[in-house]
């Protein structure tokens, strides 16, 4: 089952990086809208504070671009997975800039392969 959850919980996150990259509000909320959300400076538990958040996230036209490393995904015991990831968070201007170094935990439901938690962290920000 490792491997499975692995392979769904995989999807699901580059699923989202993908969806921040194109800075596409409503794509965010069908995949996360009913799961719990944090960021550092806002949070969402529905559909409705899913999409407030994210349209205030992705305020900026400027391009961006997300890499996600080091994916650890372990049982959560309790018919759900975690799994942990960093990313980074590079700018497009004239020149690529890092911007933000982060952290990913995500919450799993194992029958529906649907997000139950999402927290995101930033360990530095520029």
């Amino acid at each position: 089952m490792s491997a499975e959850a692995r392979h769904h919980i995989a999807n699901l996150l580059h699923t989202y990086v993908e969806i921040a990259d194109s800075k596409d509000v409503e794509a965010a909320v069908d995949l996360l809208g009913t799961a719990r959300i944090r960021f550092p400076a806002d949070h969402s538990a529905d559909t409705a504070g899913a999409r407030r958040l994210f349209s205030r996230l992705w305020t900026d036209p400027a391009p961006h671009r997300h890499d996600v490393s080091n994916l650890i995904v372990q049982s959560g015991g309790d018919g759900t997975w975690t799994a942990r990831a960093h990313y980074t968070r590079w700018l497009f201007g004239p020149a690529p800039e890092l911007h933000t170094l982060g952290e990913y935990t995500l919450v799993v439901d194992e029958e529906t392969w649907r997000a139950r938690s999402l927290t995101v962290t930033r360990t530095w920000t520029r």
